[in-house]
């Protein structure tokens, strides 16, 4: 909705209030008082249950003024037809998707006696859509510190990126949590995230985000809806493959006793169904990841839509390669089994697996290196990290990989943590070591090379070699630490595949 039209129809309607007073005036030798009609019941639902969020303070005032119901009622069929996105067809899209998000906020979303679209998600969803990711966590709540019971809090983020609006961030994450276990989310915090780091996000400045395109596409959709048809599924734990799935999870310090895990799941584009639209080929993937404790109890549930459009030449060129989608998780140390589940919503079709974990700790006061994350791609040094949020795997490489060509560099990152501090000094000295392995042989050792010395008890390493001299084959690398001031030393092993050219 451009803002000047807006502007030219509120200057309109506000035109048609002397008009009533000249008309009905005349006739009689003495000004008359206009009646003015009370708002009838149907024209305050309208106000204030309806479009409360998307209607203007200017656009109220002139509503409230008119004099009777006629009036409003041209004041409301003006209102959508002015936010209609394409006049040409015969539906206003506006109007036909902001109903249905009213819709599904009602039926998914109401809790206890509070309609759906009264609640703090139901209006962010009612504004912004459905999110792009929605992580829910169930940990202890302290919200009754005397209680002889344990009680658990639900929480939510939601998490949206790419919304359209040249003033919006690029990323908005909103957290909502429900203490006391009735259904009931209440808002939290909220934030815009970029290269200036995290910042609260002033919710009076939010407006109706409405994509026309991709509501032509299909791929918007509500995503509570697909959750709960999902969730029977995945709690079934039968394995389903009509799309190929495989996962990558890596092990990184977290926050407290947290281990923060970049989980990468890959999935071959030739397995994907997509639905042409005039000259692009749209894919609307959603993503569904379960963590259940030993006693099978769901702890953690993480749901990601994943929409996307290719060109003709571009799809051709990715028929052999496959889908990478990187998240991630944040678990306390224990063993757990993750279920994952990957729904083409085109076609129905899914893919699903089920496995045991176990998370490390890394807590302890020993020296430990995190997994080892290899990628064809640096880590991206220069990018600002929002402060006070650990990376996303996005953010440490673009892609994630194990199988390399010789023309191409093996990119490493890896953490060391619990380095011992000089006691004079206050920084740590330490030096690491490379070694690759073809089968069971050692084809290339680096001698130990001694880092600069930071006031750092963790750190972060990125390094790259080339690998021209690799023959294809199956290689086992091994980073070495050694802490010198503490004498302690670790080691943590990692497998990459080395193919031809042609192979890759």
């Amino acid at each position: 909705m451009k803002q000047n039209s807006l502007t030219i129809a509120i200057l309109f309607l506000m035109t048609l209030i002397p008009f009533f007073s000249y008309g009905v005036s005349q006739g009689t030798s003495e000004p008359e008082e206009i009646k003015k009609e009370p708002l009838s019941k149907w024209s305050k639902q309208w106000l204030e249950e309806v479009v409360p969020y998307i209607i203007s303070p200017e656009e109220k005032e002139v509503f409230k003024k008119l004099p009777n119901e006629v009036e409003r009622g041209k004041f409301i069929e003006n209102f959508w037809r002015i936010r209609d996105p394409n006049p040409a067809t015969p539906e206003n899209e506006f109007k036909a998707e902001y109903y249905r998000r009213i819709a599904s906020a009602n039926k998914f979303l109401t809790s206890s006696a509070i309609p759906g679209w009264r609640t703090d998600r139901g209006r962010i969803y009612i504004l912004l859509g459905p999110p792009n990711e929605i992580h829910q966590d169930f940990r202890p709540s302290d919200s009754f510190p005397t209680s002889s019971y344990v009680t658990y809090a639900a929480r939510e983020v939601w998490t949206y990126m790419g919304l359209p609006g040249k003033k919006l961030p690029y990323t908005l994450e909103f957290t909502f949590v429900d203490r006391l276990g009735m259904g009931h989310y209440v808002l939290e915090q909220n934030v815009r995230m970029g290269d200036e780091g995290m910042a609260p996000y002033d919710l009076s400045s939010m407006h109706f985000q409405f994509d026309y395109m991709e509501n032509l596409a299909e791929v918007m959709k509500t995503p509570f809806e697909n959750l709960n048809k999902l969730q029977g599924i995945i709690t079934t734990q039968f394995t389903y493959d009509l799309i190929p799935l495989k996962y990558s999870l890596f092990y990184l310090k977290g926050a407290e006793r947290d281990t923060y895990m970049p989980l990468v799941i890959e999935m071959p584009y030739a397995n994907l169904p997509n639905k042409k639209i005039e000259d692009k080929y749209y894919f609307a993937l959603t993503l569904l990841i379960n963590i259940s404790n030993k006693l099978g109890q769901i702890i953690h549930q993480r749901s990601k839509d994943i929409n996307f459009n290719y060109a003709q030449a571009e799809l051709d060129a990715l028929s052999d390669k496959e889908l990478q989608i990187q998240t991630f998780l944040s678990l306390e140390p224990e063993a757990y089994k993750i279920h994952l589940l990957v729904l083409d919503n085109f076609s129905g079709k899914i893919g699903t697996i089920h496995q045991e974990i176990s998370v490390p700790e890394f807590e302890k006061d020993d020296l430990a290196l995190s997994d080892i994350i290899l990628s064809h791609r640096p880590y991206e040094t220069d990018r600002k990290v929002p402060t006070g949020k650990r990376d996303s795997l996005e953010r440490i490489f673009s892609e994630v990989n194990e199988i390399f060509s010789p023309d191409q560099e093996l990119n490493i990152y890896f953490e060391i943590y619990n380095l011992t501090l000089g006691p004079e000094s206050g920084r740590n000295d330490f030096s690491i070591e490379y070694l690759f392995f073809l089968n069971k042989d050692m084809i290339v050792h680096i001698s130990p090379s001694r880092s600069s010395p930071t006031n750092q008890n963790n750190c972060r390493v990125q390094v790259s070699f080339q690998l021209r001299n690799f023959k294809p084959g199956i290689y086992r690398l091994q980073v070495k630490v050694v802490d010198r001031i503490s004498g302690k030393s670790t080691d943590k092993d990692s497998e990459f595949i080395v193919q031809t050219r042609s192979q890759t």
